[in-house]
């Protein structure tokens, strides 16, 4: 037997080893998202991780974890940062609020997506983020972040411990809107003469039941059902306010170093996630509000006539989102939505 054969092939067996191993290293992301676990937003999310690998062949995982265990929004925004200079962030990616989206970078001014009675329907929405991704992406860029994809998650409604048939009726009751997590934006409604109250979220079903508590919020109904606050506030406005949108977004490093060639089949599969959520959206709405009319909760549908009276005094006190020291819109870009929508309409 030939020895110095038999230690050229092993060399290069050992270098072929090597290159594998290198070629097939696995990059790891790791994902705070404000999904409930085990809910069909959750399965979304966790789908489009499966897919990622198998499009990378492994070279990609997207590992999701529940931003409730890191201290909420605010407690992520604060791991995307690194630790000391040069060090990787304890995590690469979010799945964000409009709310947690503007905490981490307020200039991105995704707020002026939720003004109440903007949006008459998910066309809109569409047809709004098509015009101007670009411009709410660029803050988002310049702080070295790379958005992925806009999700719907559903429409928020008005739910109230006593029946709010009219603006004056919901003004007559303490109402959650932001609080802790958004001061900005109770201050919004508080200038448009609510009553507000600032609870933190873990606390918020314990103050409905508390006398001199909340007594309304806007949320999906999802989260009324999920949360059992319906079963607190037994009454819901039958009128979509604006879409709940959550970012998802990565670090550019992150995204940097993900292969080029991967990288529109993993932009085509956030895609059709889109396009999944919105389908689910329609349908979980309606799923969850029928669940919390079953628990008792009584949904009052306004007539043509009473649901202009609704988006006539929304419309009329818009300015108070972008006004003051502490905006939660940004007025230009306000402006430049609402005559794009006029436009659209054909109004």
């Amino acid at each position: 037997m030939n020895v110095k054969r038999l230690i050229r092939n092993a060399a290069v067996l050992a270098g072929c080893l090597v290159m594998s191993s290198a070629s097939f290293a696995v990059t790891t992301i790791k994902v705070a998202s404000v999904a409930p676990a085990r809910s069909s937003w959750d399965v979304e999310q966790r789908r489009i991780g499966k897919e990622w690998a198998d499009i990378t062949n492994g070279e990609v995982e997207l590992q999701f974890m529940t931003s409730d265990s890191m201290g909420g929004e605010s407690g992520v925004a604060q791991k995307l940062k690194s630790v000391r200079p040069g060090q990787k962030a304890p995590i690469g990616g979010v799945i964000f609020t409009s709310l947690g989206m503007t905490g981490l970078v307020p200039d991105c001014n995704v707020l002026t997506l939720c003004v109440p009675f903007m949006f008459r329907n998910q066309e809109e929405v569409n047809a709004v983020l098509e015009e101007f991704t670009p411009r709410l992406q660029k803050p988002l860029n310049d702080k070295g972040y790379v958005i992925l994809g806009w999700f719907n998650i559903g429409w928020a409604y008005f739910f109230t411990k006593n029946p709010a048939h009219t603006p004056n009726e919901l003004r007559q009751q303490r109402l959650s809107v932001g609080g802790l997590t958004s001061p900005a934006l109770s201050n919004a409604f508080k200038a448009a003469g609510f009553l507000t109250q600032d609870v933190p979220i873990d606390k918020l079903l314990q103050s409905m039941k508390t006398p001199g508590g909340v007594e309304g919020l806007f949320t999906i109904p999802m989260y009324s059902y999920a949360a059992q606050y319906c079963k607190t506030l037994t009454n819901a406005l039958d009128a979509p306010l604006c879409p709940v949108m959550v970012t998802f977004l990565i670090s550019k490093a992150e995204w940097d170093a993900i292969p080029e060639k991967y990288k529109p089949a993993l932009l085509d599969s956030v895609k059709r996630a889109e396009a999944k959520f919105i389908e689910d959206q329609k349908k979980n709405d309606a799923e969850y509000m029928q669940r919390c009319v079953d628990s008792g909760m009584t949904l009052f549908t306004p007539t043509p006539a009473e649901l202009k009276v609704w988006e006539d005094d929304f419309t009329k006190n818009s300015h108070v989102m972008y006004e003051g020291k502490d905006p939660v819109a940004d007025k230009d870009l306000y402006q430049e939505i609402v005559a794009f929508l006029k436009k659209y309409r054909g109004e």
